[in-house]
């Protein structure tokens, strides 16, 4: 009885440790599924929104977290950063080529240029932005953006503009920053705004 049951232990041995090895080291394929694929695209485009939305943008210190689902080597460069009330990404993205286009629709509050301050919209507008994203040896990251200015909320762009304030010595950038405050806390940052 002890023999059987040592034979069928080493039996049982023999033929689960390969698939329990396995199961331990990731094992690479070709194959991308695509039934996941329209999910996982739309996941990488609202993680970036997300960001963006939240000022990460115009933080130095975050470009690492962008630089996981874009395949920017640095923050592209900008002349204004624009406010939004909210935004929504589009399901499902739109494939073309082996490749995916996804609109993002954005509730535009106003505009902040750099060089001559804040434009506030006189209805809060949409502005759609499309999105491209690749697929780069199995690894799907925003390859373009038909609009590479920031995105922030309102809230956001209250902080950022508080923090210049507080570190600029150029006083007509002061001026500008301190006009913009004003009139971003005078606006109304509802989402359902009209």
């Amino acid at each position: 009885m002890l023999s059987i049951r040592r034979v069928l232990l080493g039996l049982a041995l023999v033929v689960g440790a390969p698939g329990f090895l396995l199961a331990q080291f990731p094992v690479p394929t070709q194959h991308v599924s695509e039934d996941t694929e329209p999910a996982q695209i739309h996941e990488l485009v609202s993680k970036y929104c997300r960001l963006d939305y939240e000022g990460a943008r115009l933080d130095p210190q975050a470009w690492p977290k962008f630089a996981q689902i874009a395949w920017w080597k640095s923050n592209p460069s900008y002349t204004q950063i624009d406010v939004v009330a909210r935004y929504s990404v589009d399901v499902p993205p739109e494939a073309s080529k082996g490749k995916y286009v996804v609109t993002v629709h954005y509730r535009l509050l106003g505009t902040y240029d750099l060089k001559t301050g804040y434009v506030r919209e006189p209805e809060v507008s949409n502005q759609n932005v499309d999105f491209l994203v690749s697929l780069e040896n199995l690894e799907w990251r925003i390859a373009d953006a038909e609009n590479t200015s920031p995105h922030l909320s309102r809230a956001a762009m209250l902080k950022w503009l508080n923090e210049q304030i507080n570190t600029t010595q150029d006083n007509e950038a002061k001026v500008r920053l301190q006009d913009a405050l004003k009139q971003l806390q005078a606006q109304s940052g509802s989402p359902f705004a009209k």
